[in-house]
């Protein structure tokens, strides 16, 4: 594989057997991976905290289900007494 230097970029060779071009810039290429880390990071800490509200939504629900059902049948004990 022969690499040549790409015109007016630095970090760019043109490799002369495929025509393919390559960055050999290492800095810019491990910056793009620990944003590519943290973005992935954040991604599954998001995904995590929509699976929390979930979950607390369905738990809400079940609660005010129960207090309806509590309600009833304190106006049934009440409807009963008098």
């Amino acid at each position: 594989m022969s690499l040549v230097q790409v015109d007016g970029f630095n970090s760019l060779r043109k490799d002369t057997a495929t025509g393919g071009v390559v960055n050999v810039d290492k800095k810019s290429y491990e910056a793009h991976k620990a944003q590519k880390m943290i973005a992935v990071r954040n991604a599954q800490a998001q995904k995590s905290t929509q699976e929390s509200v979930t979950m607390l939504q369905d738990e809400i629900n079940i609660l005010k289900a129960d207090l309806v059902d509590i309600k009833t049948l304190l106006v049934k004990l009440i409807e009963k007494g008098n």
